[in-house]
């Protein structure tokens, strides 16, 4: 079996193409969200059609599509927070179709090069995810992110804040906050 290379940006990857997302892309993937992408644009306060086509425009933002046979199955990427000088942040987030499904196989084996590309530019990766999506947790698990051990509410909804850190980062955080592995 032949090995995946690692994620740079773009490139095919099996029967997986992976370029810089486009309008069209994002026009596409906001009427076949699967159900629970659609609830966490709806818990982060947004339409589908925000959530996917607002990172586009925003300055030092990247923004990837994962193409099966030129259809568009997700979008992903990572919006810059903040550069400090000692360290950087950016929200990562990934919005997709039910049809990445039948892709899982190889979307897991690029899993940890997605994470690494993106945190060999950012110190610290973040986001929310809401408590009872089971699945997204596991594979943000299996992407080596870690998990505040209480929730926070947003929008009346009880979610877990993770984060995945570059390998140079040693996080400090309050006792009530200290992440966790699930």
């Amino acid at each position: 079996m032949m090995a995946l290379q690692n994620f740079t940006g773009r490139g095919s990857y099996r029967e997986l193409d992976i370029v810089k997302s486009t309008f069209e892309h994002a026009g596409y993937l906001q009427h076949v969200l699967r159900s629970t992408d659609l609830r966490e644009c709806i818990i982060g306060g947004a339409s589908a059609w925000r959530a996917l086509h607002v990172p586009l425009t925003i300055d030092g933002a990247e923004t990837f599509t994962v193409l099966s046979n030129g259809t568009p199955l997700c979008m992903f990427g990572a919006v810059p927070i903040a550069f400090e000088d000692e360290g950087s942040l950016a929200t990562v987030w990934l919005l997709g179709s039910y049809d990445m499904n039948k892709h899982k196989k190889t979307w897991l084996r690029l899993t940890h090069t997605v994470f690494d590309y993106f945190n060999s530019k950012y110190d610290v990766l973040e986001n929310v995810v809401p408590i009872d999506h089971e699945d997204t947790i596991k594979w943000l698990t299996f992407a080596g992110c870690m998990f505040s051990s209480n929730p926070t509410m947003v929008n009346g909804y009880a979610v877990l804040r993770f984060v995945r850190c570059a390998s140079h980062v040693d996080l400090s955080f309050q006792d009530n906050e200290w992440p966790i592995s699930n």
